[in-house]
């Protein structure tokens, strides 16, 4: 590791701290003058009208880094300038969408097209597409084609999955700051220094932001900008991770399997995952759109079960750390298509756990 990265990567966090804390609070003087709230109905867990949009300044932050930090000796913001771009675009457009709703159909179709945008503009970057499972379930190397397509996938089955974690306080925050602060470790340890930064930045930016999301007075929500951004950037880094298998440098950190790396990737993300199959599932068979709104969501579950908010969030990122330290405990003894098995059964008995909450508050 560059003897520098420490203290640099600590200085980093403290200026995105004091960075996001004075952009927080001057986005509360300009929603007001300006009138960027949103009102809630009956679906949703607050009453009122609530400041949202907010995770627009995580995207800005972003751009500040960029441009300020492109000077140091082992950061390169530039290889990576396509994504930051992508992500910005992403961002507007969840900001469009927190105060102009458009219909689910427009809204994927504009992402399908940014990230199929993103993808190939990459294209020359072997990290940035997955064209290789590495084994997993008997799959190795695919057509560029195929995995442009399966890459596609990932971003926007990610980002619909994060998406769907801005519903209650402090959940997506804690959730993707744990998650951004693990893919920190393996980057530095990869010494891929400007993607950590980048999650350091957006972790510093969450931490503000979670002060003012558990705030009764001035209260912010990040809305679909920040749900967007976030997923998208862990969407990527969950690619990089798989594309990442035959780099020793990151692949000393856990002694991992190459073919159990795709199925430990999804395990860092299960609730969200298993949130989104469980409710798309559930409207399927009550035949209503898979992209309806409603209060099936598991932290619906449980706040109706009696929960708080913080308790609930702090309880579902509880059960997802669980799930991947018992997929790395399992790891090691498994191929990646018993390893598969265990993660199905895994989430099986987690939806049934759920279901049977939701009957117990709807008897």
């Amino acid at each position: 590791m560059t003897e520098y990265f420490v203290p640099t990567i600590t200085i980093i966090f403290l200026l995105s701290l004091a960075l996001g804390r004075f952009l927080f609070s001057r986005y509360i003087i300009v929603a007001k003058v300006y009138n960027l709230h949103k009102g809630y109905n009956e679906r949703a867990s607050h009453k009122g009208k609530v400041i949202t949009g907010a995770g627009i300044l995580l995207s800005f932050m972003l751009v500040v880094a960029s441009i300020v930090l492109n000077k140091i000796s082992f950061l390169d913001f530039q290889i990576i300038s396509p994504i930051v771009g992508a992500s910005i675009l992403i961002a507007f457009l969840g900001f469009y969408d927190d105060f102009q709703p458009i219909t689910a159909f427009h809204k994927y179709i504009t992402l399908c097209f940014l990230i199929g945008m993103t993808v190939y503009s990459s294209a020359d970057n072997q990290l940035d597409t997955i064209t290789n499972l590495h084994g997993f379930l008997g799959f190795y190397e695919i057509s560029y084609l195929s995995g442009f397509f399966f890459t596609c996938f990932v971003y926007l089955a990610v980002i619909n999955a994060v998406n769907l974690m801005d519903g209650i306080d402090a959940y997506l925050a804690i959730f993707s700051s744990t998650t951004l602060l693990l893919f920190t470790i393996i980057l530095s340890h990869g010494q891929i220094y400007s993607l950590a930064i980048v999650c350091v930045v957006i972790v510093g930016g969450l931490v503000i932001f979670m002060r003012y999301n558990l705030s009764k007075k001035k209260k912010l929500f990040v809305g679909d900008a920040g749900s967007l951004f976030i997923g998208f950037w862990i969407a990527y880094f969950l690619v990089f991770m798989i594309n990442s298998v035959n780099n020793p440098t990151i692949s000393s950190l856990f002694t991992i399997r190459a073919e159990n790396v795709s199925v430990l990737a999804v395990a860092i993300i299960n609730m969200p995952v298993l949130d989104t199959i469980r409710v798309m599932l559930i409207r399927v068979l009550n035949k209503r759109s898979p992209f309806a709104a409603d209060r099936s969501h598991l932290h619906h579950v449980l706040l109706d079960f009696g929960y708080s908010h913080i308790k609930t969030a702090v309880l579902l990122c509880l059960i997802n750390v669980l799930n991947l330290f018992l997929m790395f405990v399992f790891e090691p003894y498994f191929l990646s298509e018993a390893l598969t098995v265990i993660f199905i059964v895994l989430n099986i008995f987690w939806f049934a756990v759920f279901q049977s909450l939701n009957r117990r508050n709807n008897s």
